[in-house]
């Protein structure tokens, strides 16, 4: 998947903004949140080509997520959430070869509470 994509998104909001890491991560969310969305649209199109791109997007976005945890300061935390998005991707990955669309909206659902938490931690 296209991690560049993501880190380019990261960088822009973090260079264009004064937001704080935490809501970075929230932007991060929201942009994958999106994609799966769309996704999911262009799947009830039978639409190939942007369900790909969308879904690539996504994932982008959740590697980069994962890429990015600080296992160290974060302790358990960062270790739960290596595990999701690991699940995430993996779960992304088989909804993409069989045209899922209930485990695109399961992880749809799961970055959705995700951002919900880190929004109530904001």
């Amino acid at each position: 998947m296209n991690v560049q994509y993501a880190n380019k998104a990261y960088t822009k909001a973090m260079v264009s903004t004064s937001a704080r890491p935490l809501d970075l991560v929230i932007l991060l969310y929201d942009g994958g949140i999106e994609f799966l969305h769309k996704s999911i649209f262009y799947m009830n199109q039978n639409k190939l080509q942007e369900k790909l791109h969308y879904m690539g997007k996504a994932m982008a976005i959740i590697e980069y997520l994962l890429a990015t945890l600080d296992k160290q300061a974060g302790g358990e935390v960062a270790r739960n959430l290596e595990r999701l998005y690991v699940y995430m991707l993996t779960e992304l990955t088989h909804a993409n070869l069989k045209n899922n669309i209930e485990k695109v909206s399961h992880i749809e659902g799961l970055l959705k509470e995700l951002r919900s938490a880190w929004r109530d931690i904001r």
